[in-house]
């Protein structure tokens, strides 16, 4: 499902664990996708190497890089400015907007939900140790690029196994969820 304008907050607190897994790989897809200037500064700004500004370069990166928290939480609180209440109108929108820019306008929304920014960047943390995740992301960010006009750098699905994988990765939360609460 594309979550393209919804209130965030609202879905992320009604949601299972897995459709929380599931929605902050949408959220950060679109992150990449339409801040990709500000993600490479969180790069930068965390030593984070990563090949271009193109959004398959900065989603591998943050991949391959989900123990440093410090970046994986201005990921995700990127992420979180991308819909917010779900009644944010960008007019002139600019990829090029720096981090600090978007933190400045986004800040206020975001001290009011400290929990879930915690929460959703440990979920993002763990859900980067699947082997599911990075084909759920591929798979979402292909579907990102072409709704933006982009072409993928080397796409690693077709359409037609795109139900199937996104059931697979829907599957893989849920199992890791459900091995997560029985350890508690």
């Amino acid at each position: 499902m594309r979550y393209i304008k919804h209130n965030l907050i609202e879905n992320f607190n009604q949601f299972t664990p897995q459709e929380r897994a599931s929605l902050l790989i949408e959220e950060m897809s679109k992150a990449y996708t339409l801040y990709p200037e500000a993600v490479a500064n969180i790069l930068d700004s965390t030593q984070v190497k990563y090949k271009s500004k193109h959004p398959q370069d900065l989603a591998d990166a943050v991949s391959q890089n989900s123990g440093n928290l410090k970046m994986l939480n201005r990921v995700i609180k990127l992420s979180f400015l991308v819909n917010q209440d779900g009644k944010v109108i960008r007019p002139n929108h600019k990829k090029t907007i720096s981090f600090r820019d978007v933190m400045r306008q986004g800040t206020p929304f975001l001290k009011q939900y400290p929990n879930e920014l915690k929460e959703a960047t440990l979920i993002a943390r763990d859900m980067m140790k699947e082997d599911l995740y990075s084909k759920t992301l591929d798979s979402t960010m292909v579907n990102y690029l072409n709704m933006d006009g982009q072409k993928p750098i080397a796409p690693t699905t077709t359409k037609s196994m795109m139900p199937t994988i996104i059931i697979l990765g829907l599957i893989g939360f849920g199992l890791f969820a459900y091995y997560k609460t029985k350890k508690s």
